[in-house]
């Protein structure tokens, strides 16, 4: 048992703990898929000879892996759809772990269960060791971050401090009106290379969105590129679904909550391209 950003963690072991009932409509497939495992570990491991005979209210052992556990209390607002989303888990998941007889009935104050698997074959991330290091040493501010906001800076070759300068002439105080700028090795940074702005380091509001209440709630990520001309790079994706998912874990954030500016914002702006896909930066980061 630990405590992780206040959160208790309680981590089952692999050897024996690891449990999952079976919903109405789930398939073995689909379950072995959820916890990273074979179908034929979990026929092995449950004595299934048949997979295709799988009825509701089933337990079945999770092989490998661990499971992890977290408290979560229900706020304002909250629902049991929007919870299971947040922590990327299914709302049936929610309803079996907490015997919620009505998913309609929550009520704010009520502590929830929230289940997720821990498959230590899995990289960590995708980011590289030193930007990591760096981003462990700042606290994002609890609660405050509602969505991740993608960006390309419509230009093929830039970076960030140069677009510190132009942001400051511009008026802005604060200089980059990014959170973060991703490379795609032009002028001397590396192809993928995270420039931490001073804006998250400071915790700061962005200057990336129209409105202020947009500003003081997204975290501005930008790639430099003209995503209207071609793709971002390979290295550039790899580094925003590594970057994603470290701010989506310690802002308590889901897949719903990574958009665009002009999905955010339609009909102000193309931003960040017709050759960016959202719909499969969301697939990586599921």
């Amino acid at each position: 048992m630990k405590l992780v950003l206040g959160i208790l963690v309680l981590v089952l072991p692999a050897w024996g703990q690891a449990e999952h009932v079976v919903q109405k409509n789930e398939t073995l497939g689909g379950i072995a898929k959820r916890y990273g495992v074979s179908v034929q570990a979990l026929q092995a491991i449950n004595g299934i000879s048949n997979p295709n005979f799988l009825f509701a209210g089933k337990k079945l052992k999770i092989p490998g892996g661990s499971l992890q556990k977290i408290t979560y209390t229900i706020r304002k607002g909250d629902s049991l759809g929007s919870i299971a989303n947040r922590f990327g888990v299914t709302q049936s998941a929610l309803i079996t772990f907490n015997q919620i007889k009505s998913p309609n009935l929550i009520k704010i104050g009520q502590k929830l269960v929230i289940p997720f698997k821990a498959n230590p074959t899995k990289p960590t991330t995708l980011l590289s060791s030193s930007t990591m290091s760096s981003l462990n040493k700042i606290s994002p501010r609890t609660g405050r971050w509602k969505r991740i906001v993608i960006h390309h800076s419509a230009t093929p070759v830039d970076d960030a401090m140069n677009m510190h300068r132009v942001h400051k002439a511009r008026g802005m105080r604060n200089g980059l009106a990014y959170h973060f700028v991703i490379s795609n090795g032009s002028r001397k940074a590396y192809d993928g290379e995270v420039h931490i702005g001073d804006r998250w380091k400071k915790q700061l509001d962005g200057g990336h969105m129209k409105k202020l209440s947009d500003n003081k709630t997204s975290i501005g990520i930008c790639l430099i590129g003209n995503f209207e001309l071609r793709a971002p790079t390979a290295m550039q994706m790899k580094s925003l679904a590594g970057l994603c998912e470290y701010l989506m874990r310690h802002c308590r954030l889901g897949p719903s909550q990574v958009t665009t500016h002009k999905v955010h914002h339609p009909n102000h702006t193309v931003c960040p391209g017709k050759y960016f896909s959202l719909p499969s930066l969301r697939k990586r980061i599921s």
